[in-house]
């Protein structure tokens, strides 16, 4: 076990600064206020992970390419990340492929899927070849292709008809190529057959057939497709027209009614927006003001679309859309970059610029350091300052009450970054405490890797199980910039709380705990430089103590006895 120094407070007083350490913090905790249950499905992840390193309760396979997946076929297109391309999977049938494979072994391993099922109206050919959406043969020459794409040696397996969709007017004079440089009017059945909602349906009617129903251990999450918003680009090949308030409302009633129809037990997950801009306005806007949404009363498209939510279960007695599905990433310099396979730049103006940027979750008065502050903070909407989470939850009080609250993609940066491990740790916590109800990072952490640590924090934090879970209660830091510091409270069982140092020295936190505590406790802890490990030990008997010699960028968890009668039975207010 590694050593370290803390000193127990055995009154309620703060501690003094121990020479040698950059500062001391107060944190002032409250079990009874703030109090709200914690749902583990804040712990999710996107992709493929290995469950059996870690035990994430949820996993969604999601992404620009389910948007078009035919899964008899199992083939799916990877749209403008490659090219428009449809790719075989498997030997081309449902039992082989890598999506039900998936699917089961999420189910196995006792946690959740969250399936994204089509809505766009098209599907690849059910045929296993490769197949694309702008061959150059057909539409005339392109900005690149496939083959291109690796300068002047590439793969033997690349397509050199496959092109990107956009031209040069002086060199392409085909009918197809517009004074934008945009191929147009390219033929959809190149690469797609038409679908409809009970074209996914009939992929749910198989999933139940199969693993069964939403009561019965099978599915239970399904969302309605994945960034419809950006459909007029990711997949312009099939949909180059910019998605309206009305049309997508109009694919939620269409295909929503069919899922709860099929399984009227599955929870359906909308809008699934692909970020800030779409909160706002439709495609069919400019990014947050347009004539769409001044067609629709000047109200924000996800505002809006609660409201019609409520409004069709007033009318209907169906409830289509049970958790607002929305996605978000921090846009700072080098935050996170995706176009940059380190994801993110760990130089110390990104890393303290990516931990100051998870106050656009939550602060009110916190404008981003990022182009959202161009937007301006004129009332009402206030548009530099993000603060999502609490932003929507209102919008969901106010517009559609009852509606969960999903994160479905997210990403604070890099797996092995030293402060994108402690952003993400630090992520979760917002989240409990924000009442998030259902959260999955893009993607899943690399096994080993720092991020992983982040989730193991919560999922195993002493190598046995050991999980964060119970009831997110109040924890205040004198100064969160420097130490953010979250309470967690498991009736009958302990007290947890969550310590993040974001200094760049170490830090001594003076904890008011409130109440008294007896008995013995522990601290867990990760940084930068060293595994997820308990650090230190000792006996507590009093409502205060000092963490002396927290590290410079550290994730810290201290576990504390549960020993107060009133909670012993799991009473809760």
């Amino acid at each position: 076990m590694r050593t370290a120094l803390f000193v127990l407070m055995l009154s309620c007083g703060i501690g003094h600064s121990i020479q040698g350490f950059a500062a001391t913090i107060g944190v002032s905790v409250d079990i009874s206020s703030d109090r709200h249950p914690i749902s583990p499905d804040i712990l999710g992840v996107s992709g493929a992970p290995d469950l059996d390193q870690l035990a994430y309760p949820l996993v969604r396979w999601g992404g620009n390419s389910t948007t078009r997946y035919n899964w008899q076929a199992d083939v799916h297109n990877t749209a403008s990340d490659w090219f428009f391309m449809n790719i075989p999977d498997g030997n081309g049938t449902p039992a082989s492929s890598s999506t039900e494979a998936l699917i089961a072994a999420v189910i196995a391993a006792g946690s959740r899927p969250l399936v994204t099922l089509s809505t766009i109206g098209w599907v690849p050919k059910p045929v296993q070849q490769k197949r694309w959406g702008y061959s150059v043969l057909k539409y005339g020459v392109q900005t690149m292709t496939e083959c291109s794409y690796f300068g002047s040696n590439p793969p033997s397996w690349c397509t050199a008809d496959a092109g990107n969709g956009r031209c040069n007017p002086a060199q392409n004079q085909t009918m197809y190529c517009n004074a934008a440089g945009y191929i147009v009017d390219n033929d959809p059945l190149d690469t797609s057959d038409v679908a409809t909602p009970q074209t996914a349906t009939a992929w749910m009617a198989h999933l139940q057939q199969r693993f069964g129903s939403a009561n019965s251990g099978g599915i239970r999450y399904y969302a309605l497709d994945n960034e419809p918003m950006l459909w007029n680009s990711t997949h312009r090949d099939v949909h180059p027209q910019p998605l309206t308030y009305d049309e997508i409302w109009q694919r939620t009633v269409e295909y929503a009614t069919a899922i709860k129809v099929r399984d009227p037990a599955a929870k359906v997950f909308g809008p699934v927006t692909w970020g800030y801009c779409d909160l706002f306005g439709s495609a069919a806007d400019n990014c947050l003001d347009g004539v769409d949404r001044a067609a629709h009363g000047g109200t924000p498209f996800v505002k809006w679309y609660l409201q019609q939510v409520c409004s069709y279960q007033a009318s209907h007695g169906i409830r289509l859309v049970d958790y607002l599905d929305l996605h978000y990433y921090p846009q700072g310099d080098g935050v996170v970059d995706f176009s940059d396979p380190p994801n993110g730049s760990e130089t110390a103006a990104a890393s303290a610029r990516r931990l100051r940027s998870l106050k656009e979750l939550y602060d009110p008065d916190w404008d981003s350091e990022s182009w959202l502050s161009d937007l301006g903070n004129t009332t009402p909407w206030h548009y530099s300052r993000p603060q999502l989470l609490r932003r929507v939850r209102a919008w969901i009080d106010e517009s559609c009450p009852g509606t969960g609250l999903a994160i479905t993609e997210y990403n604070w940066g890099s797996d092995n970054g030293a402060s994108s491990a402690l952003a993400q740790a630090e992520a979760l916590a917002i989240f409990a405490r924000e009442r998030v109800d259902v959260a999955a990072r893009w993607v899943a952490p690399a096994s080993g890797s720092l991020v992983e640590r982040a989730f193991r924090l919560f999922l195993d934090f002493d190598g046995a199980g050991g999980r964060i879970e119970g009831f997110s209660t109040r924890a205040i830091s004198a100064d969160i910039d420097s130490l953010g510091a979250y309470a967690v409270h498991a009736p009958g069982q302990r007290m947890m709380l969550l310590l993040f140092n974001k200094a760049t020295t170490t830090t001594t936190a003076a904890i008011n705990l409130g109440r008294s505590f007896n008995g013995a406790w522990k601290l867990y802890q990760f940084t930068g430089t060293s595994n997820l490990a308990q650090v230190g030990a000792g006996t507590i008997n009093g409502a205060a103590i000092n963490l002396s010699g927290l590290p410079a960028r550290s994730a810290s968890l201290l576990v504390l006895p549960e020993s107060d009668v009133i909670y012993a039975n799991g009473f809760d207010f």
